[in-house]
């Protein structure tokens, strides 16, 4: 790796660890010793961080003073300098002479350089995208995080994007519709594993850009990529195989669902006594003589309480056995 001797520049400690805090997440934890490192350019002024696992990459553009060159650090020293905090002081970035460069140091930290050179990383980007959404990222996350999903499966449609949340043993568990603010292009339908979207719109901020290739025209072999796009920042996700079932229940509807199942076996075992009447694309379940009704709608569920009839004014006073 080719490197400029630079000495030292005085940069700001908190923004320097801000910056590696948002793409060292994405740089892998074992394996290839390259990929284990955060990739940085700098030109003395602008500074570019990129970061990958195989399955993510974060890219990150930010204006700081940074010896010029081209660094490979290490994960030790990148994550011990990240989490740390400078309460706005200014810390020294230090580097060696020569060509050859074991180590750079930020501040008190001396990281280590991986000499393995790094990969093509603006090759992975894909030249044209079919689709473009442009989302508010906080209510695509709380929808993520409300489905406790293992995949979801994303439908981008100019009808209005969904998401369908799939558990670990496979089972689509619910499906929300997705707010966007804009949209373009046709339906395209990918599946993500849940924590790796969730955190790519995390790294993204209040808002992201969301560009996707239809996966029918990727030629067979070749990755496909997400790209979420936000000011100075973006992030590649490749998707997983395979789509979640579709279907229409939410998760809140599912919820219902499964206690009208609960209710239905108390019914069938006669633990609970009851009568179930089946009719005209509805059926009825009456727990109880006289007690509750519960009514299902097969186009709309719903569950309603029928309130016990209040007694006639001459019979106020008596008391049913």
């Amino acid at each position: 790796m080719s490197q400029v001797a630079a000495g030292s520049i005085s940069v700001d400690g908190d923004k320097l660890a801000e910056s590696l805090r948002r793409v060292s997440p994405f740089m892998a934890e074992k394996g290839r010793e390259n990929l284990a490192a955060v990739y940085a350019e700098s030109d003395g002024s602008i500074l570019q961080l990129t970061a990958t696992d195989g399955y993510r990459m974060a890219h990150l553009t930010v204006t700081l003073p940074f010896p010029a060159g081209n660094y490979l650090m290490k994960a030790e020293g990148v994550k011990d300098y990240a989490f740390r905090h400078f309460n706005g002081a200014q810390v020294q970035v230090e580097v060696g002479q020569g060509d050859e460069l074991d180590s750079i140091k930020l501040g008190d930290v001396r990281c280590e350089l991986v000499t393995t050179p790094y990969i093509d990383y603006p090759a992975a980007v894909p030249e044209v995208f079919d689709v473009e959404v442009i989302i508010d990222t906080k209510k695509w996350i709380k929808a993520i995080r409300g489905s406790g999903a293992e995949v979801v499966g994303i439908v981008y449609s100019p009808d209005g994007c969904r998401m369908y949340s799939q558990n670990v043993q496979g089972e689509t568990i619910g499906c929300d519709p997705l707010p966007v603010q804009m949209f373009s292009g046709p339906e395209v339908k990918l599946a993500y594993k849940a924590e790796y979207f969730r955190r790519a719109l995390t790294s993204c901020g209040p808002t992201a850009t969301i560009q996707v290739v239809d996966p029918k025209k990727i030629p067979e072999g070749k990755p496909n990529s997400t790209l979420f796009e936000a000011e100075d920042y973006w992030h590649l996700l490749q998707p997983v195989n395979g789509f979640p079932r579709e279907v229409t229940v939410t998760p809140k509807d599912r919820e219902v669902l499964n206690l009208m199942e609960e209710a239905l076996k108390s019914v069938k075992t006669g633990e609970v006594p009851g009568k179930l009447m089946i009719g005209n694309g509805k059926f009825y379940l009456e727990i109880g003589p006289h007690l509750t009704v519960t009514q299902i709608l097969v186009q709309e569920p719903k569950i309603q309480e029928v309130k016990e009839e209040q007694p006639d004014d001459e019979h106020a006073g008596e008391t049913t056995n």
